[in-house]
Parts: C-alpha cells; sequence; structure tokens
C-alpha cells in the first residue's frame, strides 16, 4: 500500500459531512461536555423516573423517561452542540449476512454474559426487592401485555438508549480520547447508569459489543437492534419461564451450553468483521474490499 492510499469506512465518506466547529455558546463537544450531560442524565433519571412510577406504574415511567431524557433531550442537544448526530443516525449499509452475523454473536455473548449476574449473586446475594421487580414488572400474563413489555423494555429503550450512549457520548468520549476510550468508557457509564450491581459487568460486556457495533458500522442502528433483541429475549425467558417457577434462572448455565455460545458468539464475530471490513480506495475511483 503507497503512502496515498486512503483508507474509508464502509459507507460512502461522501454521504456525510465532515464534523464541524460547532460555533455555539456551548462550545465543543467533547469528553469533559459529554460526563456532564451523563451525570445530568442518571440524576434526571433517578428523580423523573422514581416520580412516575410512584403516580403511573412502570410502564408508563419506564416509557416516558426513555423517550424524554434519551431521544428528546439528545436531540434537543444536537440544535447546540455538534454531537455528530448527522455521523451516527444514518442508515448503515450493512448485507444480510452482516445483519445474521451480527444476531449470532448476539446470541452467543447474551448466554456467556448470563452467568456474570450469578456469580456476583453468589458473593454479594440479590436483595428480594430486586428479584421481585423482575419477577413482577418484567412478567406478562396475557399476549397485549407482552406485546406492551416489549415495546416498552425492549425496542423503545434499545433505539432510545443507543442515541445516548453510541451515538451522543460515544462522540464526545471519542473527540477526545479516541475510539477504543469511547468504546470502554461509554461502556461502564451505560452499566452504572442502570443502578444494578449484579448486572454491572454483564452491561459493561454488552456495552463493549454495541460499542464495536457503532465503530465497524459507523452508525448507531446495529447496536439499536442488538440492544432490542437481546432485551426483547430476556423479556421472552422471564414470560415464558418465570423466575419463581424456574430456579435455573439464578444458577450458571450448563457447559456444554457455555461452550456452544462461545463457538456461536466466535463465528459470529468473525464473519461480522468479514461484512464490515474498511473500503481500501488504491486507484482515485476505483474502491476496493
Amino acid at each position: 500500500m503507497n503512502e496515498n492510499t486512503t483508507q474509508y469506512p464502509p459507507w460512502s465518506p461522501g454521504d456525510y459531512p465532515a464534523p464541524q466547529p460547532s460555533g455555539t455558546l456551548l462550545g465543543t463537544w467533547d469528553f469533559g461536555r459529554a460526563l456532564i450531560f451523563f451525570f445530568f442524565l442518571i440524576g434526571a433519571t433517578i428523580v423523573i423516573g422514581v416520580l412516575l412510577m410512584l403516580f403511573f406504574g412502570f410502564k408508563v415511567s419506564a416509557l416516558l423517561t426513555e423517550l424524554g431524557l434519551y431521544l428528546v433531550l439528545p436531540y434537543i442537544l444536537s440544535r447546540f452542540l455538534d454531537v455528530g448526530w448527522q455521523r451516527w443516525i444514518h442508515r448503515p449499509r450493512l448485507s444480510l449476512a452482516g445483519w445474521i452475523s451480527m444476531l449470532l454473536a448476539l446470541l452467543g455473548l447474551g448466554v456467556l454474559v448470563s452467568n456474570i449476574p450469578v456469580a456476583v449473586d453468589a458473593v454479594y446475594p440479590m436483595s428480594e426487592e430486586y428479584r421481585e421487580f423482575f419477577e413482577v414488572f418484567l412478567r406478562a400474563d396475557s399476549t397485549g401485555e407482552f406485546i406492551i413489555l416489549l415495546v416498552v423494555a425492549a425496542i423503545i429503550p434499545g433505539i432510545c438508549e443507543e442515541i445516548t450512549f453510541r451515538g451522543v457520548i460515544h462522540e464526545g468520549i471519542r473527540a477526545t480520547y479516541g475510539p477504543s476510550a469511547a468504546i470502554v468508557v461509554t461502556s461502564i457509564l451505560f452499566a452504572l447508569i442502570h443502578l444494578s450491581p449484579w448486572n454491572f459487568l454483564s452491561l459493561i460486556c454488552m456495552g463493549v459489543f454495541l460499542g464495536l457495533l457503532r465503530e465497524k458500522t459507523g452508525s448507531i442502528w446495529p447496536g439499536a437492534v442488538a440492544h432490542a433483541v437481546n432485551n426483547a429475549l430476556a423479556l421472552t425467558l422471564i414470560t415464558v419461564a418465570p423466575p419463581q417457577e424456574n430456579a435455573w434462572q439464578y444458577e450458571y448455565f450448563p457447559l456444554w451450553l457455555n461452550v456452544t455460545a462461545l463457538a456461536v458468539f466466535l463465528v459470529g464475530i468473525l464473519l461480522f468483521r468479514r461484512q464490515t471490513r474498511p473500503v481500501v480506495e488504491t486507484i482515485p475511483g476505483i474502491r476496493q474490499w
């Protein structure tokens, strides 16, 4: 590869504008401002979420909190700061094989990280209140309730939280410290905001996976789909096999299942990587994979 060789991400570089100085009163979007935004967000989530739950219940609280704080607020912020909205909100140019391999990797990872809360619970036992939350609020007793729960606790969080974390916050950290730091730090913040010591490490692992999807495709949408599917699978398991009736949900998965999940994850990752290799332009106007 000669000195003039230029690498491009998997989408067309001419489709989206290069970063521009914001020129606003709030200055440039960077790590410090992203961190301030996160701390405001976690405080608002606790206060507003609790108040809404007390008056309207879990579903309304989750819906309004996600839409208001994780969708509308980031969009308003993008009107005052260059948070990269147009750079990561676009539809990714990902083939069907790319989507399938991503979901394979997600399925394998989902099984593997499900062992982590069990290990943490053995050292630091889960509170009865926390168990009750999952057993009551995240369980549907009818098809209609299950559909509503999927929308409120899977689809909407998948979109809104990816806009906030892999979009806005990731962009600020990336602008200051680069993509690797953005993936790791954003994953930690993503785990922190869920306020669950039992799921903290598993959420970091899942956050790293979602961050890699964002970096490999240049878009939040693969991560949003993976996020929503992961939540939907968890809700389906809770509904089909309620925890109070199935003790295995508080135990490790068997060795054969973990080995299979690891193999599925590695195959999915390798296939996904092949589908998202950067385009290399060796001759002006001609791009090769």
